[in-house]
């Protein structure tokens, strides 16, 4: 006699087990993928490489030494270089964390993006389930996000598209929460402020499209939140934006009318005529595949997308507006394509569909492949010296590890009098008979023993900048200006002086506000919970 069991259904708890299993078994797997490509001992040689690779490198040597990485100290021949700081720090600071526990920085870069890859698959298997995959696969071999990582090295931006991604879905769907959203926006940020202005404007055409007066509201408040957690880093930005130079970001190879698709006077003539035919394959494939029908909102976005990067948009380049800080108005093609990946994925099942995906993926057949460079494997022991010879001889990079140009003070065009006035000496300058010795020599604190015959001014080899402060004897001494380098005037005899990192005022205001809206979100978060409060 056989008795039928009744079948229990799973229980909350046994689905979250499932949940957290398959998250487990991804986050190995993805975990493994990445130490494999680390190994893999080449790198794509393009212009942007050179920086990513040197940040890299340098935010490893000032983590080993306890140091956060707000000063660069070898670059630009020693004499160090804010750096970071007046860039989007964190996606160096991620491939640095990795380099370092890897063991060099190339293998750092490489870890970076296959862990990117993945998180955007989990992201994608969340929300979509396996149609998700069909997406991601999409999304991966998409020739204009290849042309980001293997036609640029744009390191960054390939770090953020899990980021743009999920905020440009959650505008599209309506969900936007400030306490959720609000911080990957602020990360978005800390990654890379093109892809942020390109996304905070999507979510607000797509706003006022939807002309839905709560979800303006929740978009107020993710921006709100993101700008509240970030201030720490945008509020001293906005301060030393005087010290930068701006025209080295905007002008020359980097203006933006100049680098729209369809200009002869491109940066990169090449790379500009293949983004060219990415663009005129996206419109194609939204009309064969009637996009419109099934989702106008998000066929909207990617048409002005596609025309932001065209000439029907040459006015709005050349009108001074602030867009012309993205300098490369084709970064939209990658928003584009981001909101491509899913009406795609839908429409493979007609023969528009995958007509249209064949269109997508023909320009492939002019892609401006990369030449493929030696890894220098930049290390955490390696001083400037060693390092700006490996990566010269690997990707022709300067072996002064000179930064980029818009991150160069003013004391910099002395940088070629002080490397003469400093070889033979390559800490500290004192006149003829002074003795001297270093005491510690960090990223953000260095303190030197001196005993002069005559009063006279001692030099360390630190690019000038107003952030330094300098003590002789743990008195506060007057900076020396015109030279180009942190000192002091110094009396005769033996004395120390200390040149240590004094910051930003407005960063400590900054930081105030991050930890405020912090704990906003955290009374969000908890104190919801604890009132019973769904």
């Amino acid at each position: 006699m056989m008795v039928a069991v009744e079948r229990q259904p799973p229980t909350k708890r046994n689905d979250r087990r499932s949940v957290w299993r398959r998250a487990l078994i991804g986050a190995l797997l993805a975990l493994v993928l990445a130490l494999l490509v680390a190994r893999v001992p080449v790198l794509p040689a393009n212009p942007d490489l050179y920086l990513h690779l040197v940040w890299s490198y340098q935010v490893m040597r000032c983590l080993v030494q306890g140091a956060a990485p707000v000063w660069l100290p070898d670059l630009n021949a020693g004499f160090g270089s804010p750096g970071v700081r007046l860039h989007n720090p964190l996606a160096p600071v991620v491939d640095g964390s990795l380099g370092l526990a890897l063991g060099d920085a190339g293998s750092g870069l490489r870890a970076a993006a296959v862990l990117a890859a993945a998180l955007l698959l989990a992201l994608l298997w969340r929300r979509r389930g396996r149609s998700g995959i069909g997406e991601w696969l999409i999304l991966m071999l998409s020739p204009v996000v290849a042309f980001s990582l293997l036609g640029r090295s744009a390191w960054s931006e390939f770090l953020a598209l899990p980021l743009v991604w999920w905020l440009l879905e959650a505008a599209l769907e309506r969900t936007l929460v400030p306490r959720r959203e609000g911080p990957i926006l602020a990360l978005l940020w800390l990654l890379h402020g093109p892809s942020t202005v390109m996304v905070a404007l999507i979510i607000a055409v797509l706003v006022a499209v939807a002309a839905d007066a709560k979800l303006a509201g929740r978009a107020a408040g993710v921006a709100g939140v993101a700008a509240g957690l970030t201030a720490w880093h945008w509020l001293p930005l906005a301060g030393e934006m005087a010290m930068m130079d701006t025209a080295a970001l905007t002008g020359g190879i980097f203006r933006a009318d100049r680098n729209i698709l369809g200009s002869p006077q491109a940066h990169s003539l090449d790379a500009t005529i293949f983004l060219a035919w990415c663009a005129v394959a996206l419109l194609a494939t939204a009309v064969l595949g009637r996009w419109w029908r099934s989702g106008a909102p998000r066929t909207l976005a990617i048409v002005a997308c596609v025309c932001l990067a065209s000439p029907l948009a040459v006015w709005v380049w050349r009108a001074g507006s602030p867009l012309v800080f993205l300098q490369f108005p084709w970064r939209w093609l990658l928003p584009a394509a981001v909101l491509a990946a899913a009406p795609m994925r839908a429409a493979l099942r007609g023969w528009g569909g995958r007509v249209g995906l064949a269109a997508v993926l023909a320009p492939f057949l002019i892609f401006p492949w990369p030449t493929w460079a030696r890894d220098p494997h930049l290390t955490a022991s390696m001083g400037w010296p060693d390092a700006g010879s490996a990566v010269n001889r690997a990707i022709s990079g300067s072996p002064l590890l000179v930064d980029a140009p818009q991150h160069r003070p003013t004391s910099w065009d002395l940088l070629g009098v002080n490397l003469l006035r400093f070889e033979g000496n390559p800490v500290l300058l004192v006149p003829a008979g002074g003795r001297w010795g270093v005491e510690r020599w960090a990223p953000l604190d260095r303190l030197v023993e001196v005993d002069l015959p005559a009063a006279a001014n001692v030099e360390l080899r630190l690019l000038e900048y107003p952030t330094w402060r300098v003590s002789v004897d743990g008195a506060p001494a007057p900076p020396l200006t015109g030279v180009g380098v942190v000192g002091a005037a110094v009396p005769a005899g033996r004395h120390t002086v200390r040149a240590s990192w004094a910051g930003n005022p407005l960063a400590r205001s900054g930081q105030a506000a991050a930890a405020f809206t912090a704990l906003l979100l955290l009374w969000a978060r908890f104190g919801h919970r604890a009132r019973g409060a769904p």
